[in-house]
């Protein structure tokens, strides 16, 4: 369970996993994705949503921020994630990003609210007793739109990942969000040749 100490977040055991050697090596497998075959989605993305400010939570290296500066150089497009390794490709690359955890976005944050909150891949390795903070400081760094690319189902299922336990779980995200008071706007399958095989739901805040 997160928790709070001197002002910040005490990781939680699955981001200390992420954040260390395995978060690394995430990372070099990561180096060389596309970012371009990424681009129609976040235009309609962008075209749905009109934002201007975009903030992604746990960008890694910064595919998804690449391709939507492509889209809109205009848009005020941030990113954060808890490994350094990939915060520094981000950062090499031009691009806006911030060490933080998911359960500490108002420290950077505070007042600011972004038009679009998004996850790609990153709800999946929250743990269940940590999920319902995580989702709500998501919410809570949103003026109107959050955005999930999970992996999904049709009841919480944990699934191995790459040999560990208790470090992947598909989930309704849909559902969940809507039991925290969001909207489902949309909710399609995400081109697969650019997200694997993730569901997007995009949800709007009442």
């Amino acid at each position: 369970k997160a928790q709070v100490q001197e002002g910040q977040v005490m990781l939680t055991e699955q981001e200390q996993f992420w954040k260390g050697e395995f978060g690394d090596q995430y990372v070099g497998r990561h180096k060389e994705l596309d970012w371009r075959a990424r681009v129609p989605f976040w235009r309609d993305i962008i075209d749905r949503t009109k934002a201007k400010s975009i903030l992604e939570v746990g960008c890694n290296v910064g595919a998804n921020l690449k391709a939507i500066r492509a889209v809109d150089p205009m848009i005020a497009a941030w990113g954060c994630d808890i490994n350094q390794a990939a915060l520094q490709e981000a950062a090499d690359a031009g691009l806006s990003v911030v060490e933080v955890s998911v359960f500490d976005l108002k420290r950077v944050w505070l007042r600011e609210r972004f038009d679009l909150v998004v996850t790609v891949g990153v709800l999946i390795h929250v743990a269940p007793a940590d999920l319902y903070d995580a989702m709500g400081s998501i919410i809570s760094a949103s003026s109107r739109y959050v955005l999930a690319v999970e992996y999904a189902d049709e009841q919480t299922v944990e699934v191995e990942y790459r040999g560990h336990a208790e470090r992947l779980w598909r989930r309704p995200f849909g559902k969940l969000y809507e039991a925290k008071g969001l909207k489902i706007v949309a909710e399609f399958d995400a081109p697969a040749d650019a997200f694997d095989r993730c569901r997007a739901f995009l949800c709007e805040k009442a």
